[in-house]
């Protein structure tokens, strides 16, 4: 990897971090340059405006989402790929609990002004429903896979935000639970 592609990394890296941790509105470039440590003028090189590095992180968050899902992709059915979703919850519960979805969140926030970003803000959900979707339909249900796959999506969603908002991690286990056994009742047809 060249020096100027790690750089701009880096740069991603610190500004998805600390866009998760803080928020996109409360995260300046200044920032994003302190935690990365690199000059400011750096992060103007690689990142005109915020909405530049907000573009950067959408994009690291749906190959992120991309390789997750090619790896539950592996699993031999499509419920156990489902499951292996939800486990992606219940690993990363604690960093839910405190900040909250670094996907969920980011969506969020970028899509509230319905500026030109808030259609690739929904990017990176809309590809993890479009995959449950196609899991749903392998074990049979065309008719009620989008269905289905936006219900187990805003089951994540919200638990993350109830996690983050009560402070307890232990509210993703419940339900990672509940929707493991929900998936249980969905037989494949």
């Amino acid at each position: 990897m060249s020096a100027s592609v790690e750089k701009r990394a880096r740069l991603t890296e610190a500004a998805a971090r600390l866009i998760h941790q803080h928020g996109f509105s409360h995260t300046t470039l200044a920032d994003i340059a302190a935690a990365a440590q690199v000059a400011l003028g750096s992060v103007y090189y690689y990142f005109k405006t915020k909405d530049e590095v907000a573009q950067a992180i959408l994009d690291r968050r749906s190959g992120d989402i991309g390789r997750l899902l090619e790896a539950a992709g592996q699993l031999p059915d499509p419920r156990a790929r489902l499951e292996a979703l939800i486990q992606v919850w219940v690993s990363d519960r604690e960093i839910d609990a405190r900040y909250g979805c670094p996907i969920g969140s980011l969506c969020y926030e970028l899509a509230k002004g319905r500026g030109p970003l808030s259609d690739a803000a929904a990017q990176p959900i809309k590809q993890m429903v479009s995959w449950c979707d196609e899991q749903f339909r392998l074990m049979g249900h065309v008719e009620q896979a989008p269905v289905l796959a936006r219900h187990l999506v805003a089951c994540l969603q919200g638990i993350s935000l109830l996690a983050n908002a009560f402070g307890d991690p232990d509210l993703i286990l419940t339900e990672a639970a509940y929707l493991t056994g929900w998936l249980g009742t969905i037989q494949k047809i």
